[in-house]
C-alpha cells in the first residue's frame, strides 16, 4: 500500500463581526436611550400614604392642580398597619422641584349636589388625588389627608368663619347664597375646641364653627358688619299682617344653606379680611336686628305677673318702630322689698333713629342716646310691655308715652335703668274681659233660663187655645167691617162737604156785602145802630169760619161721622 498525499490545510483569518448581530443590537441601543430618556426627563415619583383608599385605582386615578392633570396613580397597596394605604404616583417633569416641606396631596371627589349637575358625573368618574405643590425637592413620602383641608391654597376663594351654637342642616358643600345668587360653599364644619383646658384642647361642645370659601370677586360683598344666617329651614314667622312663610329654595331645604345681607350703614365700611370670623344667625330676623357694634345697652324692670312671655330676641319698638333688641331676661328676687321682676336688658340700635341739621351718630352713641332718653322721659316716656300680635302674639317692648306720668329720669347704673309704666291697652283689655265673663259667673244663669223655660212653655199654651183663636178672628171681621164703612162714609161725605164749602162761601159773601152797606149807611147818617149790626155781622163772619173748619177735618177724617170726633190730637 502507498502513501497517498494529503492536501495540505490553510488557515484563513475568520470575520470579527457578524452583521446578523447588528439588529438586536441596534434594538437595545434605542431602547436603552428611550430608557435613558425616560429617565432623564421623566417627573420624580413618590409615595403618598392615605388613612383610606377612597376609590384610588391604579392606572385610572389622576393628579390634577388647578384643574390640570399633573399625573397618575401607579401603584396602591395596603399598609401592614392595615389602617392606612399606600399610592405610589407618577407625576410629570414640571412638578420637579416643587415638591419641597409643606407639599400636600389629598383626595377630592364631588358631593352630590342639586345645584350642580356636573358633580354627578364627578361621583360616577371617581375621585382624584389634588395636589399643594411647594418649592424645594421631592421628598421620600408624604402623609395624603382624605379630604380637602381648610385652609388649602385657591387663588380664586377667600376663607372666612362662622360661629353658631346650632348647626342645623349646614353640612360641607352646603351653598352660600346673596341674594339668591350663589357665591360661596360650606368648606368644613367643626367643633369648636377650647385650647385653655388642661387637656390640650378638647371639643367642648358650646359652639360649631362653619369654614367658608367665597368665590371671586363675590369677597368684596363681605363687610365686618355683614350679618349671615341659616337659608336652610322653612322661615314661619307671625306679623301684624299674618303668618308668613319664606324658603330660599328646595336644594337649600335638602342640603342646607346659609345666606348673607350687609345693613346700609355698614356698606362704606371697607371688606373684611380673609378668615375674619362672624356670628351665624338662626334666621333672616334675627340677624337683621342683632346689636351691632354699636347698639347702646339699657335695662328695664317688670313686675313677674306682667312680664311673663318676655324672651330673648323680643322687639323694642319706639313709636311703633323697631329700634332695638331684647338680649337678655332674668327673673330676680328681693327678699327685702319681698317682691319679684322680671329685668330685661335690652340693645338699641342709634342707626335707627335718624338725626336732623345733618348730624350723625358719633363713634360712641353713648352720651348721645342717654341724652335723646332723658329728653323723652321727661316728657312721659315709659316701658311698656306689649304684644306683638294682640292676645296670641308673644311680648315685647314698647317706649311709648304715657299721660300724667310720674316724674321720672334715667336711672343709674350701668347699664341705665329705663321707668317702666304698667298697664299696657292690651293688659287692660284683658282685664275688662275677665270682669266681664266673672260678671257674667255671677249671675243665677240657671235661674234665668228656667224662667225663660216657663214663660216659653205658657206662650206655647196660650197659642194653643182655641178662644184666642176665635177671638183672633173675631178681631179681624171687626176691622174689616170698619174698613168698609170708612171706605162708603169717604164716599158719601164728600157731596156734604161740598154743600157745607158753598153755605160757607155764601154766608162770606153776605157778610161782605153787608159790611160794605153799613159802611155805605154809616157814612150817610141814615143806617141803624153800628153797634147791633156789628155783632150780627161778628156772628155770621164766625159761622162761616166754622162751616170752612168742619169741612176740611172732615176731610181728613171722614170716619168721624161715624165714631165722632173724640179727643183733639
Amino acid at each position: 500500500m502507498t502513501e497517498q498525499d494529503h492536501p495540505e490545510a490553510v488557515a484563513h483569518e475568520g470575520h470579527r463581526f457578524a452583521w446578523i448581530w447588528a439588529v438586536p443590537i441596534a434594538a437595545l441601543a434605542i431602547v436603552g436611550y428611550l430608557a435613558f430618556q425616560q429617565l432623564s426627563q421623566g417627573g420624580p415619583s413618590v409615595t403618598v400614604v392615605f388613612p383610606t383608599a377612597g376609590g384610588l385605582k391604579a392606572n385610572d386615578t389622576k393628579v390634577k392642580y388647578e384643574g390640570m392633570e399633573v399625573g397618575s396613580v401607579s401603584k396602591v397597596a395596603l399598609q401592614s398597619d392595615l389602617h392606612t394605604v399606600k399610592v405610589q404616583l407618577s407625576l410629570d417633569p414640571e412638578l420637579a422641584g416643587h415638591l419641597g416641606p409643606g407639599t400636600r396631596f389629598w383626595i377630592q371627589g364631588e358631593t352630590p349636589s342639586l345645584t350642580n349637575l356636573s358633580s354627578l358625573k364627578s361621583v360616577i368618574s371617581g375621585p382624584f388625588i389634588a395636589i399643594e405643590p411647594h418649592p424645594g425637592d421631592a421628598a421620600g413620602s408624604y402623609q395624603g389627608l382624605a379630604q380637602r383641608p381648610v385652609n388649602a391654597y385657591d387663588a380664586h376663594v377667600t376663607h372666612f368663619a362662622l360661629q353658631t351654637a346650632t348647626l342645623g342642616n349646614v353640612s360641607r358643600g352646603s351653598v352660600v347664597y346673596y341674594h339668591g345668587m350663589s357665591v360661596g360653599r360650606v368648606a368644613d364644619t367643626t367643633l369648636e375646641t377650647d385650647s385653655d383646658q388642661p387637656d390640650g384642647g378638647q371639643p367642648h361642645g358650646s359652639k360649631f364653627r362653619i369654614d367658608i370659601m367665597i368665590d371671586a370677586p363675590h369677597q368684596q360683598l363681605i363687610h365686618p358688619g355683614t350679618r349671615f344666617w341659616n337659608a336652610g329651614p322653612v322661615q314661619v314667622a307671625m306679623g301684624p299682617n299674618g303668618p308668613s312663610l319664606a324658603m330660599q329654595s328646595l336644594p337649600a331645604l335638602v342640603e342646607g344653606a346659609i345666606a348673607f345681607e350687609t345693613p346700609a350703614a355698614a356698606r362704606h365700611d371697607p371688606p373684611a379680611k380673609p378668615d375674619t370670623a362672624f356670628t351665624l344667625y338662626p334666621s333672616q330676623d334675627a340677624a337683621e336686628h342683632a346689636p351691632g357694634a354699636e347698639a347702646v345697652r339699657y335695662r328695664v324692670v317688670f313686675p313677674a305677673k306682667e312680664a311673663g312671655g318676655l324672651s330673648q330676641g323680643a322687639a323694642v319698638t319706639l313709636a311703633g318702630s323697631r329700634v332695638g333688641t331684647v338680649e337678655d331676661s332674668a327673673l330676680r328676687w328681693d327678699p327685702q322689698a319681698g317682691t319679684l321682676a322680671v329685668t330685661a336688658a335690652i340693645a338699641l340700635d342709634p342707626h335707627t333713629i335718624a338725626l336732623t341739621d345733618g348730624a350723625h351718630w358719633a363713634a360712641d352713641p353713648r352720651p348721645q342716646m342717654d341724652a335723646l332718653l332723658r329728653t323723652l322721659i321727661g316728657q312721659g316716656l315709659r316701658a311698656q310691655l306689649a304684644a306683638s300680635i294682640p292676645l296670641v302674639g308673644g311680648k315685647t317692648i314698647a317706649l311709648g308715652f304715657v299721660p300724667n306720668a310720674p316724674a321720672a329720669t334715667l336711672g343709674a347704673g350701668t347699664p341705665p335703668e329705663i321707668p317702666t309704666a304698667s298697664g299696657t291697652d292690651i293688659d287692660s283689655l284683658l282685664a275688662n274681659v275677665g270682669g266681664v265673663v266673672g260678671k257674667i259667673d255671677a249671675m243665677p244663669l240657671d235661674q234665668i233660663a228656667a224662667e225663660i223655660h216657663d214663660a216659653t212653655r205658657h206662650i206655647a199654651t196660650l197659642t194653643a187655645d182655641p178662644a184666642l183663636s176665635r177671638s183672633l178672628d173675631h178681631l179681624e171681621r171687626s176691622m174689616a167691617n170698619a174698613e168698609t164703612i170708612t171706605r162708603e162714609a169717604r164716599t158719601q161725605v164728600g157731596p156734604a162737604l161740598d154743600a157745607v164749602r158753598r153755605t160757607a162761601r155764601e154766608a162770606e159773601n153776605t157778610v161782605a156785602a153787608a159790611r160794605r152797606l153799613v159802611s155805605t149807611s154809616t157814612l150817610a147818617g141814615t143806617g141803624p145802630t153800628t153797634g147791633s149790626v156789628g155783632d150780627t155781622l161778628y156772628e155770621l163772619s164766625r159761622a162761616a169760619r166754622s162751616l170752612r173748619e168742619l169741612a176740611d177735618y172732615l176731610d181728613r177724617h171722614p170716619e168721624a161721622l161715624l165714631r165722632g170726633k173724640g179727643d183733639a190730637r
